[in-house]
């Protein structure tokens, strides 16, 4: 079930290294790193190959909208200025799109990043909860 697609390209998500908390305040913070082997496996014409560290996608204590159990939240451009929310895959990359919560059963973010100047889409399902650490 857990994936890390950019583009055409599926990360993995290394579960060890990945963590998703929910603040007393309501704020999340996420943070999903994509498998090493993942990376490993790019063919030398992957628009990714390039990387030498496995993407990395974080929210940090960005405000969210809860209905019940379930969270909610589209982020945009000028949400950045505001909140750490970002990719890291060979540099820094602005994300929009929107967060969907169910602390109990799954994360997911669909929409776009900011990958070497172009816009990439981009779609990421986790499996909840993280084992803990």
């Amino acid at each position: 079930m857990d994936r890390f697609v950019l583009k055409d390209t599926d990360f993995a998500v290394d579960r060890s290294e990945s963590s998703v908390q929910v603040a007393p305040d309501g704020t999340v913070t996420i943070e999903l790193w994509g498998a090493a082997e993942a990376l490993d496996a790019q063919c030398d014409t992957s628009p990714f190959a390039c990387a030498i560290h496995p993407s990395r996608l974080c929210l940090t204590a960005v405000p969210v909208t809860w209905t019940g159990d379930v969270a909610t939240v589209r982020f945009d451009d000028s949400m950045a200025d505001l909140y750490d929310i970002g990719l890291y895959l060979h540099e820094h990359g602005d994300i929009v799109g929107e967060l969907t919560l169910d602390p109990a059963r799954t994360l997911r973010i669909r929409g776009s990043a900011q990958v070497n100047g172009r816009a990439e889409s981009m779609d990421v399902q986790v499996g909840l909860p993280m084992p803990p650490e």
